[in-house]
């Protein structure tokens, strides 16, 4: 019997969660540490092994543990086959991080280095809202808008890794730079960020009674009928719808998988969305060929599951 443990860590923006889980899918230890600034990757090293510290001391079972694998998910341009970290704007690299090697010289066990969205549209599929399916876009709206593409039964990354970056397609406005270099992208218009942005260049922080601007006083204004407010939340949901449909037109899906901040608990906002984009795709893509549209179901761990996913051998790498 394989009774394997793995270490599944996502290192996020602000947060670093770390779950270890058996080869039978229990999770045997869950913990939490803010992500350190700055954030060099040592600093990372040392906050798993910080995680797999606590770990020990919960559990005299894995008192002792080396892990039969890690995998790490984080936002970022990663070529996956190397565990080369490109750019990772949420952790503030800019030049080619060498991560699997760092990890690797740290942690004697097979390591695996994969985008976040990525991960969660594993995730996604494997244990989630998206099982059963062969064709699958994950997006997840939130700070930025980022995506993961599961085709034909497995991981599309593309030739290097690159795959997926629903947040950087074009055009949906004039006039803005974005962090990928970029000018216009979709996630500079209709992100979570974005939509405070919107609001900020009509309002000012220190004028509006329950500020600061954030995209949840922009929600609550509109629900407070706050006409401005909801037309710039319905500008982010149209083009986030259109993107959609460049997306569904493009790749013909079986399943849209939809998370984020933005989305969650939101079904008006995801109502324009979904009409936006069964309006603006090819008809044949929506009407012949059903797309299952759902919200994430594994949120904030889709990430996790799909790294177990690839590291217990489930998903194809």
């Amino acid at each position: 019997m394989n009774n394997n443990i793995y270490s599944v860590v996502d290192i996020g923006g602000t947060k670093i969660l770390m779950l270890l889980i058996d080869s039978e899918g229990k999770v045997l230890f869950r913990g939490k540490r803010a992500t350190p600034k700055p954030t060099p990757p040592e600093a990372l090293v040392d906050t798993i092994k910080s995680l797999l510290s606590d770990a020990g001391k919960e559990s005299e079972n894995i008192s002792d543990l080396k892990p039969a694998g890690l995998g790490i998910c984080i936002a970022g341009f990663i070529e996956a086959e190397k565990g080369v970290v490109h750019q990772s704007p949420n952790l503030d690299w800019v030049e080619p991080v060498y991560f699997k090697e760092i990890i690797e010289s740290a942690f004697s066990c097979p390591v695996i280095i994969e985008n976040d969205a990525n991960a969660a549209v594993l995730g996604e599929v494997y244990y989630g809202a998206a099982k059963g399916h062969n064709n699958v876009i994950y997006v997840t709206i939130s700070t930025g808008i980022g995506g993961g593409l599961f085709l034909n039964g497995r991981l599309y990354r593309g030739s290097a890794g690159f795959a997926g970056e629903v947040g950087h397609i074009k055009a949906y406005g004039t006039g803005r730079i974005c962090k990928c270099g970029g000018d216009d992208c979709l996630e500079i218009w209709a992100s979570g960020s974005s939509i405070a942005r919107s609001a900020k260049s009509l309002w000012n922080d220190n004028e509006v009674e329950g500020g600061p601007i954030t995209t949840e006083w922009v929600f609550k204004q509109a629900d407070q009928g706050n006409e401005l407010a909801a037309a710039i939340i319905n500008d982010a949901a149209v083009k986030t719808g259109r993107g959609l449909a460049n997306l569904v037109t493009l790749l013909n899906p079986s399943c849209l998988v939809l998370g984020g901040g933005v989305i969650a608990n939101r079904p008006d906002y995801l109502e324009i969305v979904t009409k936006q984009m069964i309006r603006e795709a090819i008809r044949p893509s929506v009407e012949i060929s059903i797309v299952e549209i759902v919200t994430a179901m594994l949120e904030p761990e889709a990430g996790i599951w799909g790294m177990y996913a690839l590291l217990s051998g489930q998903a194809v790498r």
